[in-house]
């Protein structure tokens, strides 16, 4: 049968290739069925075999044709994005008194460097990913605890009392806080999340409540999992604790062993909030732990182990003792050989004071924020659509255009795991990317950015131009293949992937190099 290709073609076909080439990229061809089934185009002749020929109108002029390729397609996603640094726990103070000297907004604190000071005393940055909570020194018999959480101390046992694992030191508004064994601090809530949450504190808590005799079977992992949750909510019940079967920062204390309470700095009655001293406990073991040797790998950082005998192991020996008075008559601090709480501040690196809460001069009580901080690092965040999750994993690599049409490469480092909901009831999850050159980023702050990230490939596929496919009024799909000396014939495709263009094609008459028909 005979093909008109100036009538025929242009009845309705460009409106059918621009519904097409509009679809967003990130959707798979058989979202855009309804889209191309609408079309105006309607092809009336049916396609059988490997075609039907059709002769060209004597008229109709040369062939617009694009080639049919083996290629990679890459769809990819365009996303809104903001360039800046990430905020941090503001920095406290870690005594009672007066602030005598303070970093100011927009100074980088580095390694080693003072903070702010209380009654002169300094308070010194650190690199490390587990927060100072207690004294350090050569034994555990100092040990400070720290409240962390608000409210009304309603329960707290008296100086002089012997605590092993599973004993309620105190409580707060009627809930428990409870000695466990274990050398890892407590700095985070501990619950079953959408993606397993894990690491040594959950192992330890899972082996301290295996002790304790909550374990019906579960396997103590380290990965917070359904069992983990029913071995804490049967805990909890017998504890008299609210049984949600999560362990909230401030429910559980990590002590290395038995202790014994040595003072008492709260009654019943106070209010107690986040950071303020509640007792004091004495054990008897070496001082070792993740603090400690996040302690003692500044200290060698910084170059306070003269003669190269300290080793970073988490154990407090004499060298570290050694260390820790040579680094503290250097700052100018009491040389004592012990670190205590609030006199160090833990930070992943570098900190960029963007305000003083608290300006010298002012009186503060221990844990009052005085320092308002952020990263240093430069980082991308997008807000990564909820339909979208999962399509980025940690390590991808994506494109960042920074002002000035400046390409960045850069890799995904870390997505939130709760969602953020819009005004208008969308759902997204903060998504941070780290620049791999962040020296392109240079005098940038707050600046907008687009990222752009592959969200799915197919791999040596044939494909041909998207808008060379012919709907089939039969229904289905066709392409019109050039067969030279002005003719064509169809041959019926299985339209698959799309991307850049192209559109995957599954069809037994069409080869690599044949042309197709581009109206």
């Amino acid at each position: 049968m005979s093909l008109d290709h100036t009538d025929t073609r242009d009845t309705g076909l460009n409106s059918l290739r621009e519904a097409m080439v509009g679809s967003p990229l990130r959707h798979r061809w058989w979202i855009l069925a309804g889209v191309l089934g609408v079309a105006a185009l309607v092809v009336w002749w049916a396609v059988s075999g490997t075609g039907s020929d059709t002769d060209a109108a004597a008229d109709a002029g040369p062939l617009n044709t694009g080639e049919v390729v083996r290629v990679d397609l890459v769809q990819t996603e365009r996303l809104d994005g903001t360039l800046g640094r990430l905020d941090g726990d503001p920095v406290p103070a870690g005594a009672a008194g007066t602030v005598t000297s303070a970093a100011e907004a927009g100074q980088t604190v580095q390694q080693g460097e003072v903070l702010l000071t209380v009654d002169a005393n300094p308070v010194v940055l650190m690199y490390g990913d587990t927060p100072a909570f207690r004294d350090l020194g050569p034994t555990e018999d100092t040990i400070a605890i720290a409240g962390r959480s608000n409210g009304t101390v309603t329960a707290i046992l008296e100086a002089g009392t012997g605590i092993e694992q599973g004993d309620i030191l105190y409580a707060v508004n009627g809930q428990p806080v409870v000695v466990l064994y274990g050398t890892v601090p407590a700095y985070r809530a501990l619950r079953d999340l959408a993606t397993d949450l894990e690491g040594g504190d959950i192992l330890q808590l899972e082996q301290a409540l295996t002790d304790l005799g909550y374990n019906n079977g579960a396997t103590v992992d380290g990965i917070f999992t359904d069992n983990t949750a029913a071995m804490v909510e049967d805990w909890q019940e017998d504890i008299g604790a609210t049984a949600d079967g999560a362990v909230d920062l401030g429910e559980v204390i990590f002590i290395p062993g038995p202790a014994l309470v040595t003072d008492v700095s709260a009654a019943v009655g106070d209010g107690v909030n986040d950071g303020r001293l509640i007792a004091t406990i004495s054990g008897i073991t070496p001082s070792e732990g993740l603090d400690v040797q996040a302690l003692e790998v500044n200290l060698v950082a910084l170059g306070f182990d003269s003669d190269g005998t300290l080793v970073p192991d988490g154990v407090w020996d004499n060298t570290t003792t050694d260390a820790v008075r040579a680094w503290q008559t250097d700052i100018g601090a009491e040389a004592d050989g012990v670190v205590d709480f609030g006199e160090v501040w833990f930070a992943s690196g570098p900190l960029r004071i963007t305000d003083q809460i608290a300006g010298v001069g002012s009186s503060v009580n221990p844990g009052a924020p005085v320092l308002a901080v952020s990263s240093s690092d430069t980082v991308v965040t997008v807000g990564l659509p909820s339909e979208d999750q999962g399509t980025l994993e940690v390590g991808d690599a994506v494109d960042v255009t920074l002002p000035g049409d400046v390409v960045a490469t850069a890799v995904f480092t870390e997505v939130a795991t709760i969602a953020t909901v819009s005004q208008q009831g969308s759902a997204s999850f903060e998504v941070t990317i780290v620049l791999d050159d962040p020296s392109l980023a240079d005098g940038l702050d707050r600046a907008p950015v687009d990222v752009e990230y592959v969200t799915d490939t197919a791999f040596g596929v044939l494909a041909v131009p998207v808008t060379s496919l012919l709907v089939l009024a039969e229904g289905g799909y066709a392409v019109e293949v050039d067969s030279g000396a002005g003719r064509t014939q169809l041959v019926a495709v299985d339209p698959g992937f799309f991307a850049d263009g192209l559109v995957e094609v599954d069809a037994a008459g069409l080869s690599v190099g044949d042309r197709v028909v581009i109206p």
